[in-house]
């Protein structure tokens, strides 16, 4: 019976928690949404976390204050993605909770396998959302994610973005993207699932310590909590308060974009308006950046580094009247006429791999290089013929 008690004094206390941050975000998110029962979702994986968030909000959705939706995405890359999603559809089924499901398929490219799972992840929930007609998608990171992700952004050397980290919320395509618990420390959640015996998955990767982020969660966050044992709910305000800086640095290079004559946009409505070099000129250099660096988000351009978005402006600035400049960033260019910076798209990238067969022509058009391969016959040197015939050929960088 004691332990009973002393369950139930440090599982009501993470519950209330837990409870009062949805809520929050649930009654926001109405206000925005304008139209009730709100139609959310949770991104369920099936750990901990996101155990813990979908059952808080099936107790909303059998009081009828939402209606709720549980999707989950199979990565296919882990061994056991087939029992995770099969986990996952029972526990909705339990809780009475509508199910459903995408299989994704990340590939390595330029970026990491994480990154790449993590971009795919959200592109398909996305279009669960679309499918259901969901208004918000909720995810369950919480101080401790966010505290790490400032701490890795800080390595990075990352500004004011970077230090604040995730938003709380963000636009996904048509939905909203709605992360309620960023100021809950883990181990409320962690409580709330232990205490009331709730069934979850373990992912394995995540005591990888070759992963940044999770020598960073094992060995660094530790560290760091036996020094100040509240770093993690520290560092998720610091990040609230760089979000807040970062608003006000959006705020102001809007104003410097669209704001009366001497806005470098002349139509406050009309973001693909070409930029004012002149206009950027009557701004102080820190002004000037952050004006590009706005202008580049407003046309959905991810902003650039500092160093690259420091040669970008000397470019500006510094151009001649009658300069013509290109300056290639990601997928597209900033042209330079006449005094005015204008965006197009770039030529297709040269893909890092290309495959072909070859039957035996003199001729094979490799048409991601823009290019052909000429195949000579040549008795004295080069390749058995039979083994060019025999399967694909590669083209890699």
């Amino acid at each position: 019976m004691a332990s009973s008690k002393k369950s139930r004094r440090r599982t009501e206390p993470a519950a209330a928690l837990l409870s009062t941050a949805l809520a929050d975000a649930l009654h926001a998110s109405t206000r925005a949404a304008g139209r009730a029962p709100l139609r959310v979702a949770v991104a369920y994986s099936g750990g901990a976390d996101s155990t813990a968030l979908l059952h808080v909000t099936a107790a909303f959705h059998h009081r009828g204050d939402v209606r709720a939706f549980a999707f989950h995405v199979h990565h296919a890359l882990s061994q056991e993605a087939d029992a995770w999603l099969a986990h996952c559809a029972a526990v909705a089924a339990r809780l009475d909770i509508d199910f459903d499901s995408e299989h994704v398929a990340p590939k390595a490219t330029g970026m990491s396998i994480e990154a790449e799972a993590r971009r795919w992840r959200y592109a398909a929930l996305a279009r669960l959302c679309t499918r259901y007609d969901v208004d918000v998608l909720m995810t369950a990171h919480h101080a401790d994610d966010q505290a790490e992700t400032v701490l890795l952004n800080l390595a990075r050397g990352a500004g004011i973005a970077g230090l604040a980290a995730t938003a709380r919320a963000r636009a996904l395509g048509k939905v909203t993207l709605v992360r309620p618990w960023l100021a809950v420390p883990a181990e409320s959640l962690r409580a709330y699932v232990r205490d009331n015996g709730f069934a979850h998955v373990e992912d394995a990767s995540n005591a990888d310590r070759r992963y940044t982020r999770n020598a960073l969660r094992h060995e660094v966050m530790p560290a760091l909590r036996r020094l100040v044992p509240s770093i993690a709910t520290r560092l998720a305000q610091t990040a609230a308060h760089a979000a807040t800086m970062q608003t006000l640095l959006d705020e102001i290079g809007h104003e410097d974009l669209h704001g009366g004559a001497t806005a470098a946009i002349a139509e406050p409505s009309a973001v693909p308006h070409d930029l004012d070099v002149e206009a950027l000129r009557r701004l102080s250099r820190a002004r000037a950046a952050n004006a590009l660096r706005t202008w580049l988000q407003q046309r959905a351009m991810r902003a650039p580094s500092v160093a690259t978005l420091n040669e970008m402006l000397d470019q500006l600035l510094l151009a001649r009247p009658d300069a013509q400049i290109a300056l290639l960033h990601e997928q597209e260019t900033l042209r330079i006429y006449r005094g005015r910076v204008s965006i197009e798209a770039a030529a297709a990238p040269r893909p890092s791999f290309e495959s072909l067969i070859w039957r035996g022509e003199d001729i094979v058009e490799a048409a991601g290089w823009a290019g052909s391969l000429h195949f000579v016959r040549n008795e004295r040197s080069g390749f058995d013929e039979s083994e060019l015939l025999a399967g694909p050929l590669s083209l890699r960088e």
